[in-house]
């Protein structure tokens, strides 16, 4: 039988870390024997498409870091493989702080079931949590056969699922955070969707909104636009208690009372083990008063960001990677799925 409380210590470590925005000021390194960092441009490797979520990340932080080290920060996205084909060229790039990261809870999640020897506990040094985000299921605005009066009705949706047994399609990402989480919701209600994945942003929520599949399980703000926009409709969130923007959409406990604290998607900066521990605390106090910048206070409110408090530090980074292992594990466990030896 499924256990129901894996993700209890996920938000619980995500609660009880306390967030230190005050002491966190950026002070420019001195010559050191590491020279005067950054003396060139930075690299952020982007696992995931442009205009994704993680993308989106990644833009919203680096414009405001750049400016406190007045240095130039690129950006190259690697997609493919779940967000894992952008790890070989990170991993041959030198630790010297000028190649960093920006990966989601898929680097633990994945550590987990084996597909990659990548620990991102002991391989990698966190540098910041700058999203932390639920996540919620998406219908077509316009699909009449899941509203009532206008309305979003899972109920509705749920029925039709069961009758049409396999036929309710549901657009997703091969990222384990949104199997486990869509599989909970399966085994809850007591149906089989037919999931359609792909890492692809675009196409993902295209999908829906061009009417080829029924549902997007999303992070809501990777999608506000197209929410604004009325494209899509939320129709459930993954959470305890309704979300105070999304006060009409049911919640999984509140609503259908399903006792499971959900997995949250996470984004984070990361650079390699063996970078000086200079330079990788000059980059946490970067990123971590980029992410108190106006600029991207702004983004964090456009994109429902503060749903949960989005920001981690470097410390509370590592914890959190570190307690994921074991949540991961659980829930694969939970679900038959692989689980390294070991964990």
């Amino acid at each position: 039988m499924m256990r129901k409380n894996f993700g209890k210590l996920l938000l619980a470590a995500f609660a009880s870390i306390a967030s230190s925005f005050g002491m966190l000021v950026a002070t420019p390194l001195s010559a050191d024997g590491h020279g005067n960092y950054p003396e060139r441009p930075i690299t952020v490797i982007c696992c995931y498409g442009k205009g994704g979520g993680s993308d989106q990340a990644v833009d919203a932080i680096v414009g405001p870091a750049a400016k406190i080290m007045n240095a130039k920060i690129n950006k190259i996205n690697i997609t493919g493989g779940g967000g894992l084909n952008c790890l070989p060229e990170f991993l041959q790039a030198p630790a010297d702080g000028y190649t960093l990261l920006q990966h989601i809870d898929t680097l633990t999640s994945r550590y987990v079931e084996g597909r990659i020897d990548l620990n991102a506990v002991t391989d990698l040094e966190g540098l910041v949590i700058m999203n932390v985000a639920p996540t919620m299921l998406f219908i077509n605005a316009d699909d009449d056969r899941f509203q009532t009066d206008g309305v979003p009705d899972f109920d509705k949706l749920v029925e039709y699922a069961k009758q049409e047994e396999g036929k309710l399609t549901v657009s997703n990402i091969n990222i384990p955070m949104e199997l486990i989480s869509m599989a909970v919701v399966e085994n809850h209600f007591g149906f089989k969707a037919r999931q359609v994945l792909t890492g692809k942003s675009g196409e993902r929520f295209g999908a829906v909104i061009g009417g080829q599949l029924d549902v997007l399980m999303e992070q809501p703000g990777d999608v506000s636009k197209y929410v604004e926009g009325g494209n899509l409709k939320p129709i459930l969130a993954l959470w305890p208690t309704r979300f105070e923007n999304f006060p009409d959409t049911k919640a999984t406990g509140q609503d259908y009372g399903l006792d499971w604290e959900p997995l949250l998607r996470f984004r984070g900066m990361f650079t390699k083990k063996g970078t000086p521990p200079e330079i990788v605390e000059y980059l946490a106090k970067v990123f971590a008063e980029a992410y108190q910048s106006e600029e991207h206070q702004d983004f964090v409110k456009r994109k429902s960001l503060d749903i949960v408090d989005s920001f981690r530090s470097r410390d509370d980074t590592t914890k959190i990677l570190e307690e994921s292992l074991g949540i991961y594990a659980d829930a694969s466990r939970d679900l038959g799925l692989p689980v390294r030896d070991g964990l």
